[in-house]
């Protein structure tokens, strides 16, 4: 679509202040500043920032992304992105649309009809090579946006729920240690698996879960340039094979995550709430204006049924992250996936939850086969 249409002719035409663009990397600066000013809601303000280039991660082998802005009087003032790549469904890989980095200007908030207009926009440019299926994810608490999103109203696409995802916030504190699984050996660094067995493994165990992403070793060498490198992943070996891998991905060189604020209640007691953190070995709350140092556990295959074998690779990589001054993992799973509780069980953490949608519009772009596994989309690519 993009190799087809100019720049020009996919412009909005309607008789509105608000125009629609699909973005360049022109629009580098706006956007970054739309998401640096306009942080998420809630007793934590947190905004998604994309320094130094919002386009770091916009030509990775295998993934097709577009960004759409909208402009009102010059002025970017919503955003959004799709990212299309091979994922598992039904355990055959399929062209799945993640819809992501959905950020609203505080100056045009509420105003949901530039949401509405925006979709159209967006399924005009899908419409000649539409994935298989879309999904995306919304917070949890933001009822205002799911209650909208929820009531199929005319122009939007459906929202249908799939599942509630967890994401767990880690310390990196040192944990006692649980009893050996005498199954496996662990190790990684400088004696680290090559591309190929890494990518042979996380196949394997994705193919089990819905939404995993399909690896190939092109893929994965090319996430070098974003700071994860094939000494960055750990292996559990059984005898000479590698059954599971889990690797550290820090992507604060190109994503943050900032705090910009805390309610008045939470500020005043902040100090106090991390005095106790501290000692229970719970994440603590940065000051304002702070991005969190934190690290994703990432390209995490481990079957279901070896709960000793995940807190072992868990452990693994928070070692990893202590040595690299990191203080918190982020890792993610399906509210009804087994592997939560046994991570919940063994490590301090806060939670955020959000709720997994398929989005689709009735008779058109997109097919939907059923899903029946647990989900398991990989946080680090959310």
């Amino acid at each position: 679509m993009e190799g087809t249409l100019s720049r020009s002719e996919l412009r909005n035409r309607r008789n509105s202040r608000i125009r629609f663009e699909l973005a360049d990397e022109s629009d580098d600066a706006d956007i970054r500043h739309l998401l640096r000013n306009n942080p998420m809601a809630g007793k934590i303000e947190l905004s998604l920032e994309r320094e130094p280039s919002f386009f770091a991660d916009a030509n990775l082998p295998g993934e097709e992304k577009q960004t759409i802005i909208a402009r009102e009087d010059n002025r970017v003032v919503c955003v959004g992105t799709c990212s299309v790549r091979s994922r598992f469904v039904a355990a055959e890989p399929r062209r799945v649309g993640y819809l992501g980095g959905l950020r609203l200007d505080r100056s045009v908030a509420g105003r949901f009809d530039i949401l509405r207009r925006g979709y159209e926009f967006f399924r005009a440019l899908q419409a000649a090579n539409p994935a298989d299926l879309y999904f995306t994810s919304i917070a949890a608490d933001n009822e205002r946006a799911r209650k909208f999103l929820e009531r199929g109203l005319p122009g939007m696409p459906r929202y249908d729920f799939l599942a509630e995802f967890v994401t767990l916030l880690l310390s990196v504190e040192p944990v006692p240690r649980s009893k050996t699984n005498q199954k496996f050996s662990f190790g990684g660094g400088a004696g680290a698996p090559s591309l190929d067995e890494i990518c042979e493994v996380l196949n394997k165990e994705g193919r089990h879960d819905e939404l995993a992403p399909c690896w190939s070793v092109e893929q994965l060498s090319a996430l070098e340039l974003l700071g994860l490198s094939q000494n960055d992943f750990q292996v559990a070996r059984n005898g000479e094979q590698i059954v599971a891998c889990a690797a550290l991905w820090d992507q604060r060189k190109f994503k943050q995550t900032v705090v910009r604020g805390y309610a008045p209640w939470l500020s005043r007691w902040r100090a106090a709430i991390n005095l106790m953190a501290s000692i229970a070995h719970q994440p603590r709350w940065p000051v304002p204006g702070r991005a969190l140092a934190h690290a994703f556990v990432s390209h995490l295959a481990m079957p279901a049924n070896e709960p000793d074998a995940l807190t072992a690779m868990v452990s693994a990589v928070s070692a990893v992250a202590r040595r690299r001054k990191i203080e918190l993992l982020t890792l993610g799973f399906a509210a009804n996936d087994p592997r939560l509780a046994t991570v919940r069980a063994h490590f301090p953490h806060r939670e955020y939850r959000s709720r997994i949608y398929l989005v689709h519009w009735p008779e058109a772009i997109g097919t939907a086969p059923k899903l029946a596994g647990y989900l398991a989309p990989e946080a680090a690519l959310l």
